[in-house]
């Protein structure tokens, strides 16, 4: 799809802040139809009220009729004296998905955030999703060291289905070169190294859960044990592929 070259949004579509209730609500409905979360699992009104005047975002993605297709979230949050941003949510319905708007949304995530002078944004998401594990590691520069088991609980969401809500953590270090590399349109990892560890999940962890559910934990059983030993040896997460009918995390070495 073609993008605007001065912002690199696909054309035809507006990213920007969510000032107004209307646009904040927006944010709901969009929870509604992505996750179909339940109400009690919905963040609501009030933290999106909030979250714009204490020091977080609320980006939404529109139309050029004005509809409002997705949307990211972010809350201000601290490493000991080291601030960053938590990203909370990132959901862009089905029928604009695949055109870009994930990226764009964390594009201008991140322009706020150098603005504000922070340098590293964070956020969790399910290991065995290669699409989310594509954009985070590939196309942002994003590393992982962080894995949590059964983060959530039980979550009633049509993504969950019954597994565990296991969390990855992404690490996106905003001006790093691995990330200016991807944004770049490079490879964030240098493919001639050979990767310590290797670890494969299913390409489509869905049709997975739909044909063999049982098959569908046990894969999440042997990618958590995989991931937690490996960032026990101070391994991170560094490069991900995605080739045919296979999918896999690639882990080096990593230090700050």
């Amino acid at each position: 799809m073609d993008r605007d070259q001065k912002t690199g949004n696909p054309l035809g579509y507006v990213v920007r802040q969510c000032e107004t209730l209307q646009d904040l609500a927006g944010c709901i409905r969009i929870q509604k139809e992505v996750w179909g979360y339940t109400a009690q699992e919905l963040y609501p009104l009030r933290l999106f009220v909030n979250l714009n005047r204490i020091g977080g975002h609320v980006l939404g993605a529109f139309t050029p009729e004005g509809e409002q297709v997705g949307f990211v979230a972010s809350m201000p949050a601290w490493h000991g004296r080291r601030r960053y941003l938590h990203s909370l949510s990132l959901g862009v319905i089905r029928c604009h998905e695949n055109r870009g708007l994930g990226r764009a949304l964390k594009l201008a995530q991140r322009e706020l955030a150098l603005r504000a002078r922070i340098d590293c944004i964070e956020w969790s998401y399910d290991p065995l999703r290669a699409r989310n594990a594509n954009l985070n590691i590939n196309r942002l520069g994003a590393i992982v060291r962080r894995y949590e088991p059964d983060y959530y609980g039980r979550v009633a969401s049509r993504f969950q289905q019954g597994l565990p809500s296991d969390r990855l953590f992404a690490e996106w270090w905003l001006t790093s070169p691995r990330v200016l590399r991807a944004l770049a349109g490079k490879p964030a990892r240098n493919s001639r190294h050979k990767p310590a560890r290797v670890v494969e999940i299913p390409i489509d962890i869905d049709a997975l859960m739909r044909t063999n559910f049982e098959e569908a934990r046990n894969y999440q059983v042997r990618v958590r044990d995989l991931l937690r030993e490996g960032f026990s040896r101070r391994l991170a997460v560094t490069g991900f592929v995605r080739d045919g009918e296979s999918a896999r995390y690639l882990l080096d070495a990593y230090e700050n």
